[in-house]
């Protein structure tokens, strides 16, 4: 049984069996039909304006809607921004050429097809970003909840407000914009931080807990100073929210790698820091891996992201450290 998780008896412990993979699954599934009502609704919005015309060549003269029949063509916001406009409207003109006059009265159909199948694309960037984000929303709901069971002190930075709110303020909702936390443990000050480029290690790390918060992370300067002095840190730890298990073995080779770095790193500075991993897809193989690494003490501490009850001892461990 692992020291810092009394919910890790063995290897085993760790794996995500085969219910937990179909609940995120379904999850996720759920969540993309609903982030694709608004993509649906913007092919409808479109449909309804290029349906007013009969010739193609008249969309290309209606400067508003440009961008979306730059969507349609396959000239992506990138290009949109190098090309001079002389060369976009070139490009739309070759592109209803080859594809709408063709298409003859069915030109708004081959249009529309065309412009769903860019909106696909942009929907399934978005659902990676949500996957990851979706990681990050559950571990910090499950650290506010410790902060708050323990009566702990807390405030979270917004970053969409760009600036801190206090702990009374939190609401589920609001789990999606949170960029880091801060609370008193003790008379000892803890900072979370996740996503952020560690200097020491150069590489951006998942989640970054410092044992201090005497810094404003909205000055860059000082944050900089800050994030430059090894002594600050506490806990370093990787979180791979994807549920799909042919892709668990990749994570965790990643993950690992990037484990060992931060250990590396610190060891030069004469500090032992404390490594974390969570994940959500763990298989049986990198489930011993990830077990042994804990047992030698080379790993810190774990935890399986579908297993509450594994992710609650770790959000303590972490708030309590």
């Amino acid at each position: 049984m692992l020291k810092l998780n009394k919910h890790v008896k063995n290897p085993i412990d760790l794996q995500t069996t085969y219910d937990e993979t179909k609940s995120g699954f379904l999850s996720i599934a759920i969540r993309k039909s609903k982030e694709a009502c608004f993509y649906i609704e913007k092919a409808k919005a479109f449909k309804k304006i290029v349906s007013d015309y009969s010739d193609p060549n008249e969309l290309i003269k209606i400067g508003n809607i440009k961008d979306s029949l730059c969507e349609a063509a396959g000239v992506s916001t990138k290009a949109r921004a190098y090309l001079k406009p002389k060369d976009i409207e070139l490009i739309l003109s070759e592109f209803s050429e080859e594809f709408l006059i063709h298409a003859g009265i069915n030109f708004v159909d081959e249009l529309v097809s065309r412009y769903l199948l860019t909106l696909g694309d942009a929907l399934g960037g978005r659902m990676r970003n949500i996957v990851g984000s979706i990681a990050n929303e559950k571990l910090t709901q499950h650290i506010i909840a410790t902060l708050q069971v323990r009566n702990y002190p807390f405030s979270y930075f917004d970053k969409r407000a760009i600036k801190w709110l206090d702990g009374i303020s939190f609401r589920t909702e609001i789990s999606p914009d949170v960029k880091a936390i801060r609370w008193i443990n003790n008379n000892q000050t803890r900072l979370l931080y996740y996503d952020l480029t560690v200097p020491i290690v150069k590489k951006n790390i998942d989640i970054v807990v410092f044992n201090n918060d005497d810094v404003n992370i909205t000055h860059t300067e000082k944050f900089k100073a800050f994030k430059n002095n090894p002594s600050n840190y506490l806990i370093l730890g990787e979180l791979k929210g994807g549920i799909d298990p042919a892709g668990a073995d990749e994570h965790w080779k990643t993950a690992s790698a990037a484990l060992n770095r931060i250990r590396a790193s610190f060891l030069k500075e004469n500090i032992n820091i404390f490594t974390v991993f969570i994940g959500a897809a763990i298989e049986a193989a990198m489930a011993k891996e990830i077990y042994n690494q804990c047992i030698s003490g080379e790993l810190t501490n774990c935890a399986n992201l579908t297993k509450d009850d594994q992710l609650i001892e770790v959000c303590d461990w972490l708030v309590c450290k």
